[in-house]
């Protein structure tokens, strides 16, 4: 009897042994195949780029507008997300003026906000994408405060 229980105690514990062994390298697989999922989702890197709106003479360097804004590349695209913050609360609104240059030239957009907000756009590569330039400025119309533009190239 103890040697039928010792043989049997002996084959369950090689059996589990035998399991862990074989489950151990398809739970590496799954552990390595989730680690290259988010590595591949995080290949892009950030370029910042930032700025100030010019003033006027009842202004001060610290009431000026600003923002703050990323680019990268993913996918065939670039991708951009800009942040202005409009400081001195007096009621005119605060304009980003983003132009990109592709294949057919220079296109220009303008944003408008009166305090914080955000923008989140992209372009494809495809048209000869290879350049930007950005700024900002506060006013009203036909009297902005502008600052000096940032450019970047491809």
């Amino acid at each position: 009897m103890r040697k039928l229980r010792s043989i049997l105690v002996g084959t369950a514990l090689a059996g589990a042994l035998a399991t862990g062994v074989a489950a151990a390298p398809a739970q590496a697989a799954t552990t390595a195949t989730a680690g290259t999922a988010s590595a591949a989702q995080a290949q892009y890197t950030k370029h910042w780029f930032s700025g100030y709106s010019g003033f006027g003479g009842d202004e001060s360097r610290g009431e000026r507008s600003y923002y703050k804004g990323y680019w990268y590349y993913s996918n065939g695209r670039y991708h951009f997300d800009i942040k202005t913050w409009d400081r001195d609360r007096d009621r005119e609104n605060t304009f980003i003026d983003f132009s990109h240059h592709d294949d057919r030239g220079w296109h220009n957009r303008r944003f408008s906000t009166g305090g914080h907000r955000e923008w989140k756009f992209s372009y494809s590569a495809k048209g000869g994408f290879d350049g930007f330039r950005v700024r900002i400025g506060e006013g009203r119309s036909g009297d902005f405060d502008w600052g000096t533009y940032h450019r970047d190239s491809f």
